[in-house]
């Protein structure tokens, strides 16, 4: 009888020891299975988080970026050659060079910077003497007296300078020094600077630069009288 007792109790036990152990297999499931499912959703989270932040800085939001492209600089570049060619002076009594070709003539420079206006007729011309209002038109070479430099001249551009004797359209050693010179006439007016452009800069002509002109008349035509 006491046997039967004690191998009831040991069965009892080790059904006892079997349903703890299938309760904690059960309860390892459900845990294992919570974990795996928290990890799920964390990764799931994180994968929808990067995808957010990577289209906040991406293109999505490009159309309010302001556009920062910078001006094109269009003024077309200054291809002017620079004019490197050093002046040629010459000395008190030298002659500037003609020019046959254009048939330009020579510029004595004078020995002496002029204080009033010298004129010389270099070759003679015909018919009566230009007075003022007279239309007078003339070839001329222009170089400062100091240095023989030249500064202008109508030779090279082809075309004849026509101006009224006395108007004051020239510098006033021009309006003084042709009156009575004659068609077909060649001078040379040596002109102090106060009749000529003063102590205005005038680029190749200096301020109080005296100036020496070799003037061809070419034609006179008589002003209107009264």
């Amino acid at each position: 009888m006491g046997t039967q007792k004690r191998e009831r109790q040991k069965a009892n036990r080790q059904q006892r020891l079997i349903e703890e152990a299938k309760a904690e297999r059960s309860a390892t499931v459900k845990r294992n299975v919570l974990r795996w499912t928290l990890a799920a959703v964390l990764a799931i989270a994180a994968v929808v988080l990067i995808a957010w932040i990577g289209g906040a800085f991406s293109g999505d939001d490009q159309a309010d970026v302001p556009d920062v492209t910078l001006p094109v600089d269009t003024t077309p570049a200054d291809t002017t050659p620079v004019d490197t060619t050093p002046e040629v002076t010459f000395a008190p009594g030298d002659t500037t060079p003609a020019d046959e070709a254009s048939g330009k003539p020579s510029v004595l420079v004078p020995d002496e910077l002029p204080t009033e206006l010298v004129v010389t007729t270099i070759e003679e011309g015909t018919g009566d003497p230009a007075e003022v209002g007279d239309q007078i038109e003339v070839n001329y070479v222009g170089v400062r007296s100091e240095d023989g430099v030249e500064f202008d001249n109508s030779y090279d551009r082809g075309q004849t300078f026509p101006f009224e004797l006395g108007a004051g359209e020239v510098i006033a050693g021009w309006d003084e020094g042709l009156v009575g010179a004659t068609e077909g006439s060649v001078i040379q007016l040596d002109i102090p600077s106060d009749l000529a452009y003063g102590d205005a800069d005038r680029g190749v002509i200096r301020p109080g630069d005296a100036l020496s002109f070799v003037i061809e008349v070419v034609s006179i035509t008589p002003g209107a009288t009264e």
